[in-house]
């Protein structure tokens, strides 16, 4: 029984192939019939095959019709000489026989025009998916951080509460962030690496660089390498070429750069769950803690936000960050059950 399934399938296809051969020839393919032949052929090379062959009979077959009556018709148009003629006279008559091999020829590049284009669209349908950019989501949750090797081996490292959009495509790789903090290990490639965050565009010029998308600003420090920003969408001005070791902010409104005194170890401290902070705003610290813990630090007033703080915490002890709070004068700190309330005296 197994054997004979192969060929039935084979008889199967055939008559397929035979089907379409025939719906292309009478006339154009309505839409719905041309995405059904195409999905036909990408179905299988068995398919292609089939259609081909179908093709190559059709050739064939039109080439042995075309030879024969015309064959006949030459004869009966050649003039009747005497047996003992050994010349046909030159214009006795118009012989139709090289209409027949004009046909033939002209019938042989219509066919390897038709199994070309067949061959071209299998190909391109093939190859379609790996030419579309293809676009991913990467979320870490709340309290959780996450790595992540990207589909041209680029390694990212994604903070708690950090949401990353990628796109990577034959030309380009394009990343935004939407959300949270990521450090990026670009693989090297010929494709540029581009990182977005809101209306700010980080070009990377083989390199590791942290990138953290903040309240009132980004900041953006260089491992090694280098990397440039940029400001997206019409009229981009570059803002800043970044070597490695550079920290910077940049302002989301003005777009000001500030450069930051603040060494990588601290500024990948976060890796490791550790929290921390240098001559940095209330608001922004409240923020980085509250990307891992339930309890959530609510901070009042625009007083209390904008004071400045320097520390390192581990990122799950709020009651630690709490403690700290409580001994600023300049604070009043409150607790009502799952918030830490701040505020400025």
């Amino acid at each position: 029984m197994n054997e004979k399934e192969p060929a039935a399938m084979d008889d199967e296809v055939a008559e397929q192939a035979a089907h379409w051969f025939l719906c292309n020839r009478e006339g154009d393919l309505s839409a719905a019939q041309r995405a059904e032949f195409m999905a036909w052929m990408k179905g299988s090379p068995e398919h292609v095959r089939a259609y081909l062959h179908a093709l190559h009979l059709h050739r064939q077959v039109g080439a042995a019709m075309s030879v024969h009556p015309q064959e006949q018709g030459s004869r009966a148009a050649l003039p009747m000489l005497p047996a003992t003629a050994k010349v046909v006279p030159l214009f006795a008559a118009a012989v139709p026989a090289p209409r027949a091999v004009a046909a033939t020829r002209t019938r042989r590049p219509l066919w390897r025009r038709v199994a070309a284009v067949a061959c071209c669209l299998v190909l391109v349908a093939g190859l379609l998916p790996w030419l579309m950019p293809r676009e991913q989501m990467l979320v870490a949750g709340h309290g959780q951080l996450r790595e992540v090797v990207l589909a041209d081996q680029t390694q990212v490292r994604l903070n708690a509460d950090s949401r990353l959009r990628v796109t990577i495509g034959w030309f380009s790789r394009r990343v935004e962030l939407l959300q949270g903090e990521a450090t990026f290990d670009i693989a090297a490639d010929r494709r540029p690496f581009q990182v977005r965050v809101g209306d700010l565009q980080i070009r990377d010029i083989g390199t590791v660089f942290d990138v953290s998308r903040r309240l009132q600003s980004t900041r953006i420090g260089v491992v090694s390498g280098e990397v440039e920003v940029w400001t997206a969408g019409d009229g981009q001005r570059r803002l800043a070429q970044l070597p490695a070791g550079r920290v910077v902010q940049v302002d989301h409104l003005s777009h000001a750069v500030q450069p930051l005194e603040i060494p990588m170890s601290m500024l990948l401290d976060w890796q490791q769950r550790q929290v921390s902070f240098r001559d940095e705003r209330l608001d922004e610290v409240a923020a980085a803690f509250n990307r891992h813990n339930q309890v959530q630090v609510r901070v009042t007033d625009d007083v209390a936000r904008a004071a400045r703080l320097s520390g390192s915490l581990e990122a799950h002890r709020v009651a630690a960050l709490q403690a700290f709070l409580q001994r600023d004068a300049r604070f009043v700190i409150r607790r009502e059950q799952d918030t830490v309330w701040v505020s400025s005296r």
